[in-house]
């Protein structure tokens, strides 16, 4: 027997069978949260199943993890201090060398293209194979109940814009904001995101536009913004914030009491540090610009195109059906990175 080469359901097909053999082991890099069932038919992994998988890419989730066995399973192992990319598969029925993960997207779709060659059992590439694990396996760490709780959530059931798909993703010309959070924060260089659910009296924001009108009546351009046709004014009050701690340019997400979520793309304008409440006190109030959705560019931190608003504001609405999950952002200005952690996306 010679190395085969593979592709489309007869390499999935293979994978499968090599996992049904003696000695089983793994190294591959995303687990998806049904890979088991996947790979076992339904069933379980064995108990002598022995799994590398990658958790510094952000793409292995918690639900995966727990199919393995996590956090008591010494057999399910990863590399704290490198990405692990790669994807094989073996036992005593040769090794399985491919491009495809443990996921259902991989191994049982229709629509996606997967590659691999099957080393035959006992061969000098099979030999030099597992020697290679076995170094890379006793350099691993079991997947604790630390790395557990830093894996993220599962989020499939947002639906097709959800994040959390546990496999490398093809971001498209247009991704949502969650997606793009989760897979590539950096996006948000230079942007912040505001989290928030108090509403700003009317009586303050009519002190508001009383103010800024008389500051911007003389300023060029004042009448027409330049970003967002005539200025409207965002209001956030009392938020205990230095002028210089504010976003220059940030994202607005405001969760009303129904769980409905507004959300924009804003540019702060000015610090106001005494507007009438109309109770006889004054409230600090930062003021911002509203930017039309999806300018981008340089005029946005060179923020790539996203996902429609409406699009957007959905898959918020989805995970912030809970408010607990939203109370965790709750009157937070936030990196991208820091939104990322507090959701649970990395």
């Amino acid at each position: 027997m010679g190395v085969k080469y593979l592709t489309g359901e007869g390499l999935a097909k293979r994978i499968r069978k090599v996992m049904t053999g003696d000695n089983p082991w793994m190294c591959v890099a995303f687990l998806g949260p049904t890979w088991a069932e996947e790979l076992f038919d339904g069933g379980g992994p064995p108990k002598n199943l022995r799994v590398l998988c990658d958790l510094r890419m952000g793409m292995t989730v918690k639900t995966a993890l727990r199919a393995g066995g996590a956090p008591n399973n010494e057999r399910l192992r990863h590399l704290p201090d490198q990405q692990m990319h790669a994807k094989i598969y073996a036992s005593d029925e040769g090794v399985v060398v491919c491009s495809a993960n443990a996921s259902r997207a991989a191994l049982s779709s229709v629509d996606r293209i997967e590659d691999g060659v099957w080393l035959p059992p006992g061969g000098k590439a099979h030999r030099k194979a597992e020697a290679t694990f076995e170094a890379r396996y006793s350099n691993a760490v079991r997947v604790d109940a630390d790395a557990l709780a830093r894996a993220p959530e599962h989020l499939g059931g947002l639906g097709a814009a959800a994040v959390g798909a546990n496999e490398a993703v093809d971001l498209g010309k247009s991704p949502t904001l969650l997606k793009l959070i989760r897979h590539d924060p950096e996006a948000f260089k230079g942007i912040r995101f505001v989290f928030s659910n108090e509403d700003v009296t009317e009586a303050v924001k009519a002190g508001v536009k009383a103010i800024m009108d008389e500051k911007m009546r003389n300023d060029e351009g004042a009448a027409e913004d330049l970003w967002a046709g005539p200025l409207k004014y965002h209001c956030f009050s009392n938020w205990e914030r230095k002028e210089s701690d504010w976003p220059g340019l940030f994202i607005s997400v405001y969760r009303g009491s129904s769980g409905k979520i507004l959300l924009g793309m804003y540019r702060h304008l000015r610090f106001l540090p005494e507007v009438s409440n109309g109770e006889g006190e004054t409230e600090e109030v930062f003021v911002a610009a509203k930017v039309r959705w999806n300018t981008g560019g340089a005029a946005f931190g060179d923020l790539r195109k996203l996902a429609t608003l409406g699009q957007c504001k959905n898959e918020l609405e989805a995970l912030f059906q809970n408010e607990r999950i939203f109370d965790r952002v709750s009157e937070q200005v936030l990196d991208a990175g820091g939104v990322r952690k507090a959701l649970e996306l990395t």
